[in-house]
């Protein structure tokens, strides 16, 4: 009765089926949308915006469950009666007609351009495609770019098999019940963002706990932390600095993933969620509305702090997956970047090449690993900066100049203390007096490789300063 009751005065109802399921009437899949859910939960949770606690959403479902009704205010005024249905099972009726016809052209408007949405996902996983070939083709890190190459065209790949999926009304419910270890995609997010960080000269930190848990749909929880960290990445003037945070708090995860960029005003910290609204000259506008969509089918919140000149941190809380789930085994080959696993790097470093994309990538991994790191280009340009540098990462050839040459000028200016030669070739017997250095590292290397030599040097530098004391 009470769903022929709604129907007639189309209004959206949806009740669970005394052996299972879901049923929704014709109003309830124009605003809810024609997917699957696994729960009413998770069909109203997308209506929740800021005006209610999913935990108050779970507490009514329950009492409806053992026959108590009880009235819930959601987003923009809308208001749900959540009721008794069959024996053991609850219902939900929304209200008023008002603001569901603005809630389902919304709905609608972010269905209606699928092309749009495809198009972002795709875009996200070609740019770290292009990106870390590029890397790759450099003679740098071939390995790991191999690895992620392949990653992100699995997810391209993925993306475009679950958006089809959505337009044909086949998308697989048991998506809703994987276990997904979100600690290991925030660090591969910010490997796969290494390429365009590089070329912004923008540092990448994390502080991850590791093997934090989440269930639902991978393809949700990815969007989360791509989009974030990428909007991050994408809105930070050179040598800015992102910083993804993951935490655990009993129940629940929190990742936040903060900027020390320009930040938002009132007017635009209100307009970021817009499904297309956008500050840039380029783009669809769909990311962060993606995230606060992504966030709600997990059962989770989001939160937004910023202030113009004081960077930006979004925060998102996720529930935590039972410490009894099993999360799926990585595949074989895959690795977690040495950038982000080690310890930090401390000291005042110079890096000195002529060769743009080799600096920059050299300058930005230090820095990520907590390093001060001013570069240059040229000897003249290396003399001009203030030292004394801890370290000088220098390669031997520099145009007409050569590595020694600089490492002896340095030396006479009192710059450097310690410096670490890169070179491709075999160096002569006979270097520039005073420009011996005190380590070489062979091109092409890790960054690993890097990163050890420039440690020892400065715990070298360090056991120095103690023997003087």
């Amino acid at each position: 009765m009470i769903d022929w009751f709604c129907s007639s005065l189309g209004l959206p109802f949806i009740a669970e089926e005394a052996g299972g399921g879901l049923r929704l009437n014709a109003a309830a899949h124009d605003v809810l949308g024609a997917g699957a859910f696994a729960s009413i939960g998770a069909a109203l949770r997308p209506l929740l915006g800021d005006a209610l606690d999913p935990a108050a959403l779970d507490a009514a479902l329950s009492a409806a469950r053992e026959g108590t009704p009880t009235q819930l205010t959601l987003a923009q005024g809308l208001r749900a009666l959540v009721a008794p249905a069959a024996p053991g099972c609850a219902c939900a009726v929304l209200a008023p007609q008002v603001a569901l016809e603005g809630l389902a052209l919304q709905r609608r408007a972010l269905a209606t351009d699928r092309s749009a949405r495809i198009s972002h996902e795709l875009a996200n996983a070609l740019g770290a495609i292009a990106g870390w070939a590029a890397i790759a083709k450099e003679g740098q890190r071939v390995g790991e770019a191999l690895d992620l190459i392949e990653r992100s065209a699995s997810d391209a790949w993925s993306t475009a098999r679950t958006m089809l999926g959505e337009v044909s009304g086949q998308r697989a419910q048991s998506e809703a019940d994987q276990i997904i270890d979100l600690s290991h995609f925030t660090e591969q997010a910010a490997r796969l963002l290494v390429p365009s960080s590089l070329k912004k000269q923008v540092s990448i930190h994390t502080e991850v706990t590791a093997g934090l848990l989440i269930k639902g749909e991978r393809s949700s929880a990815w969007a989360i932390v791509w989009n974030l960290a990428s909007n991050a990445v994408e809105a930070l003037p050179a040598f800015g600095s992102v910083t993804l945070r993951l935490t655990d708090h009993n129940d629940t995860l929190r990742l936040c993933v903060e900027d020390n960029g320009p930040g938002m005003s009132p007017e635009l910290r209100a307009r970021v969620f817009e499904p297309y609204f956008t500050t840039k000259e380029s783009g669809a506008g769909l990311g962060l509305a993606l995230v606060r969509q992504a966030v709600q089918t997990l059962g989770g919140s989001i939160a937004l702090e910023s202030e113009p000149a004081r960077g930006t941190c979004f925060c998102v809380e996720l529930p935590r997956a039972k410490s009894n789930s099993v999360a799926p085994k990585r595949p074989k080959g895959t690795r977690e970047s040495g950038v982000f696993a080690a310890e930090a790097i401390e000291g005042r470093i110079l890096v000195l090449d002529d060769d743009t994309s080799l600096r920059e990538m050299i300058a930005t991994a230090l820095q990520m690993r907590g390093a001060d790191v001013r570069s240059a280009a040229t000897i003249d340009e290396a003399l001009e900066h203030h030292g004394p540098f801890d370290v000088a990462v220098i390669d031997y050839i520099l145009g007409e100049q050569r590595g020694d040459a600089a490492i002896a000028a340095l030396r006479r200016s009192g710059a450097v203390k310690r410096a670490l030669l890169v070179s491709g070739t075999e160096l002569p017997s006979q270097l520039e007096e005073g420009g011996e250095p005190d380590g070489v590292l062979r091109k092409p290397f890790e960054l690993n490789d890097l990163f050890d030599r420039v440690s020892g040097l400065l715990a070298d530098e360090a056991a120095r300063r103690s023997r003087i004391a």
